[in-house]
C-alpha cells in the first residue's frame, strides 16, 4: 500500500539526517567500513524515497486534475439522460471531462443516434447500437456518417435494378402478347368462345 506524502517526506528527512550525522562524525578522517556502509544505505534510502515522493506527487496532481465537483457530475449525468445516452455518463465521469466538453459529446452522440435511426429505415441490418459502438471506439460523427454511407451503398450494390420484368421461361413476352390479343378479340366478339 502506498504511503502518504507527509510520511515519505519524514522518512526522507530522517535518512538525510543520518547521512549528515555520519559525515559529521567522520570529519577530518576517512569513514570506517561500518560508517561507509551506513552512509551508503542512507543515501540509497534517500534516492528511493525521492522517487516515491515524485511518483506520489504526480499521482496527486493527476487525481486533482481529473476530479470534478458533485455539481458538475450531476449536470453531466443530467445531460446524458436528457440527450438519450444515459450509459455515456459513466464514461464521461470516469474521464473527468468538463461540462462544456460533455455537452459537445452528448450532442454528437444524439446526432449519431439519429443518423443510425435514419439509416436503419433503409437497411434494417444496421445494428441499433452502431452509433454507441463507434463513439466508444473514439469515432466522430463524420466517421459514423461515412461508415453508414458505405454500408448503405454496399446494400444498394447488392440490389439489381431492371427496367422491365424478367422473362420467366422461354419467350414470355410473345406468349403474354398473344393471350392479351386473344382476350381482346373475344371481348370484341371477333372470336367465338370455346364451349
Amino acid at each position: 500500500m502506498p504511503r502518504d506524502l507527509a510520511g515519505l517526506r519524514r522518512d526522507r528527512a530522517k535518512a538525510s539526517d543520518r547521512m549528515n550525522e555520519l559525515a559529521a562524525a567522520a570529519r577530518g578522517r576517512s569513514m570506517t567500513d561500518d560508517e561507509q556502509r551506513d552512509f551508503d544505505a542512507a543515501a540509497q534510502e534517500v534516492s528511493d524515497l525521492d522517487r516515491q515522493i515524485s511518483a506520489t506527487e504526480a499521482q496527486e496532481a493527476l487525481n486533482s486534475a481529473t476530479s470534478i465537483s458533485r455539481a458538475n457530475a450531476a449536470e453531466i449525468a443530467k445531460l446524458c439522460v436528457d440527450g438519450g445516452v444515459p450509459a455515456m455518463a459513466a464514461t464521461l465521469l470516469a474521464e473527468g471531462v468538463g461540462v462544456e466538453d460533455a455537452k459537445k459529446r452528448v450532442t454528437e452522440a444524439g446526432e449519431a443516434k439519429n443518423l443510425v435511426m435514419l439509416a436503419r429505415r433503409k437497411d434494417p441490418g444496421i445494428p441499433e447500437d452502431f452509433a454507441a459502438t463507434m463513439l466508444a471506439e473514439g469515432k466522430t460523427v463524420a466517421d459514423i456518417r461515412s461508415a453508414l454511407f458505405d454500408k448503405l451503398v454496399a446494400a444498394e450494390e447488392k440490389t439489381s435494378i431492371r427496367s422491365h420484368p424478367p422473362a420467366l421461361e422461354g419467350n414470355a413476352g410473345v406468349t403474354a402478347s398473344a393471350s392479351s390479343m386473344e382476350r381482346e378479340l373475344r371481348r370484341a366478339g371477333r372470336i367465338k368462345k370455346d364451349a
